[in-house]
């Protein structure tokens, strides 16, 4: 059975790049993980839980 994570939140220590997510199950997709920066390409990205603004703000604008 598939188990919804709780939203969290990539940013880049580098360019300020930041993102939250909010998988749709346990089994992670394109979108739900990353492991460099897509804006700057570096690789030290720090990842948190989601605030509770982020977690509003990805609920109201789920991805397709």
């Amino acid at each position: 059975m598939a188990i919804r994570p709780n939203p969290f939140t990539f940013a880049c220590k580098a360019c300020g790049w930041k993102k939250t997510v909010a998988p749709q199950s346990d089994a992670l997709g394109a979108g739900d993980w990353f492991s460099q920066c897509p804006k700057c390409g570096c690789q030290g990205l720090t990842m948190k839980p989601a605030s509770g603004f982020e977690k509003l703000w990805v609920g109201l604008w789920p991805r397709r």
